[in-house]
């Protein structure tokens, strides 16, 4: 037995108005509430789908699907770090280009703060300015996108680990800005500080290109693989994945 279409849209509408703000955790905790809900009406011809429901609903307690909900989106925190941002870095990592834009930005990086060594507040200050102008010009795309998506009614929780700064490359981005005041704690020779700090702002770089063109700019292939590989796996195509 399988629920209707409308049962199934009627199905979806409950569980948004239930707090269930991402669509694809939606679509998830659907699908096992409408294997609760076609068993019981197996069980009885005579219950009705409302009845079926709320039932159903009933088992997940005075908190709703609150822990559910979590218990998903660690799930798709799981599949983000494994299947997408280690695919990325590995990919990535296994070009000649990039290595070669490695080295040329090291190199580059390091002639600029050795020769700014002797005026360290410009040095700072121009850390500063370049860490703040990315994160402004990436948090204001952030922002009109998240904005977009959420008027469509479809926003993923896959599209907020894209879109957001939840990930594990973001720490990477600020990197020099913590490092940059204990320079000259960093190796007892100046010129290893000088070294070590260009490296670590080398990885700052890369860590923002990963983000905003690997990451940003590829979602929407990244959205529709994990939408192939993982959603329609764990839904066994009972929704369909919009």
């Amino acid at each position: 037995m399988t629920l209707s279409k409308n049962e199934k849209e009627q199905l979806l509408g409950f569980i948004k108005s239930h707090y269930v703000d991402y669509h694809d955790v939606r679509l998830l905790i659907a699908r096992d509430l409408e294997e609760d809900i076609t068993t019981q009406m197996e069980e009885d011809k005579e219950l009705s789908f409302e009845d079926a429901l709320k039932q159903a609903y009933k088992k997940y307690g005075v908190i709703g699907f609150s822990t559910v909900s979590e218990d998903y989106m660690k799930k798709i925190n799981t599949y983000f770090y494994k299947k997408v941002i280690l695919k990325v870095v590995k990919n990535e990592a296994s070009t000649l280009r990039f290595w070669l834009l490695a080295i040329l930005s090291f190199l580059i990086i390091y002639s600029i703060i050795t020769s700014l060594i002797t005026m360290p507040f410009v040095l700072a200050g121009g850390f500063i300015v370049l860490i703040i102008l990315g994160l402004i010009f990436y948090f204001r795309k952030l922002h009109n996108e998240i904005k977009e998506l959420k008027k469509n009614d479809n926003y993923y929780y896959l599209d907020q680990l894209l879109v957001s700064n939840n990930s594990i490359l973001f720490p990477f981005t600020y990197l020099p800005l913590i490092m940059a005041p204990h320079i000259g704690r960093l190796a007892e020779n100046e010129n290893w500080s000088m070294a070590i700090l260009a490296f670590f702002t080398m990885i700052s770089f890369i860590a923002f290109y990963l983000i905003y063109f690997r990451l940003y700019k590829d979602r929407s292939e990244i959205l529709k693989a994990y939408k192939e590989n993982f959603l329609n796996n764990k839904l066994d195509y009972k929704f369909e994945v919009i």
